[in-house]
């Protein structure tokens, strides 16, 4: 058994985690964000920065402080929450949300560059399956994935990313930044746009990945988190680097394209190379979308075969679970991207503040096994979640004229509120009651 990777290994495994974290959402939002920011770009990058690269690394971090994996760190806090939890956020991440919206994205700029017009279901249909056969291709052997993707999809994502960044700073679309198109706190603004990303929960997630890559290099079981780390450190890396380079292109564009997302990130690219680029574009697309529904297939079988194996060893493998969460991302994928982003995207964001009081418990409490911890983690985490979730029945009430005006005065009475972190002074002050409580007595 070996104690630490090589230069090499380390580079194609940290390629391999940047290439699932960067996906289609890190490759396709922060366009958008640097669009939006304009002369304000500097303060909301500081603020993606926060959620989007430095929560994720307390992710993994956290992994690597409490021994397990998302499941096990999770039900140490609270068993039976702990494993709802855990199931909704893979639910959400796997077939309901992230995975289909890797697969839409690819699509809509596929259309975009072709300029496809048909009413016939045909065509999306045939480059769904096709698409969900490639992913489950790459996840069928867990041991197999980081070198994967390390070695086939992370140098066409590098080659485009690279391209694309340096012809924007060479030549850009427009030398005027536009004025910020939002009226929020810029940080706040970059903070709560990091959320979209869901790259923390992603992190708690990929981290069984990682972990049965370094298994399959031989790494001995004392040496794994060490590289874990390593890994971490390499990838992110990557990831903060190449968030600011599209930022930058997405702000030199001056407010002259008025699109959104893929449509936007293509007619941007189409400006700068031309139809040619444009194709190009799209197959670096598509490896981005393949990298996180790779990514996410894989961890979340792995974790619903941790949760369900013992019922029925035959039946809830990783390999079923793997064919399950292709199969409805596929069906799931058929809707546009627009309406899978508005309708569950809402879902996603409402897990993530729990996510972030058990990544931060990890890292910042130094006794995490300590009885009278956990129990003050494990309210703080379920009030945390109780408060998103009221949070998002607001949004829903909101998006569908529901008229339950009951959750939008409950949240609105929070602290914070404004900027969707009401959540955070109740977290404090509930770890802190709890911790601070003498314990009952038995006897």
């Amino acid at each position: 058994m070996k104690r630490d990777l090589g230069a090499k290994e380390l580079l194609v495994m940290g390629g391999a985690l940047f290439s699932m974290h960067f996906g289609a959402a890190c490759m396709l939002f922060p366009v958008q964000w640097g669009k939006d920011a304009g002369i304000a770009l500097w303060l909301v990058f500081a603020g993606v920065a926060l959620s989007g690269v430095l929560l994720p690394y307390f992710g993994y971090l956290a992994l690597v402080k409490g021994n397990g994996t998302f499941l096990e760190i999770t039900k140490r806090i609270s068993p039976k929450f702990g494993t709802f939890f855990a199931a909704l956020t893979i639910f959400v991440i796997g077939p309901l949300y992230m995975v289909p919206r890797m697969s839409a994205a690819a699509w809509a700029a596929i259309v975009q560059i072709t300029g496809l017009e048909t009413e016939s279901m045909l065509p999306v249909v045939l480059f769904s399956i096709v698409y969900y056969l490639i992913t489950y291709w790459f996840v069928v052997n867990p041991g197999e994935v980081m070198d994967k993707i390390g070695k086939i999809l992370f140098p066409v994502l590098l080659v485009v990313v690279t391209a694309v960044i340096v012809k924007s700073l060479v030549t850009p679309i427009s030398r005027e930044w536009a004025a910020p198109s939002f009226d929020q706190n810029p940080v706040i603004y970059g903070f709560l746009q990091g959320y979209a990303t869901a790259d923390l929960q992603c992190a708690l997630l990929f981290g069984i990945v990682v972990v049965q890559g370094i298994r399959n290099a031989g790494i001995g079981e004392k040496s794994i988190n060490k590289n874990l780390i390593k890994i971490g450190i390499i990838g992110l890396g990557l990831l903060l680097v190449t968030i600011l380079g599209h930022m930058i292109a997405g702000a030199n564009t001056g407010g002259t394209i008025d699109l959104t997302l893929s449509a936007l990130y293509t007619e941007m690219v189409l400006v700068l190379w031309g139809k040619a680029g444009g194709i190009l574009f799209n197959i670096a697309l598509v490896a981005a979308a393949l990298t996180t529904a790779v990514g996410a297939v894989s961890s979340t079988s792995e974790i619903w075969e941790e949760i369900l194996h013992e019922k029925n060893g035959k039946l809830y493998t990783y390999r079923n679970f793997c064919i399950v969460s292709c199969v409805l991302s596929c069906i799931v994928s058929f809707a546009d991207l627009d309406t899978i982003v508005k309708v569950v995207g809402p879902v996603l964001d409402a897990c993530y503040p729990a996510a972030i009081v058990i990544a931060m418990y990890y890292c910042l409490c130094r006794n995490n096994t300590s009885q009278a911890n956990l129990r003050a983690a494990k309210w703080a985490f379920i009030v945390t979640f109780v408060i998103s979730v009221v949070e998002l029945i607001s949004r829903y009430s909101e998006m569908f004229g529901l008229g339950w005006s009951w959750a939008e005065r409950l949240y609105g009475s929070l602290s914070l509120s404004a900027y969707s972190l009401g959540w955070l002074p109740v977290c404090i002050v509930v770890y802190a009651a709890v911790r601070l409580l003498p314990r009952q007595s038995h006897g």
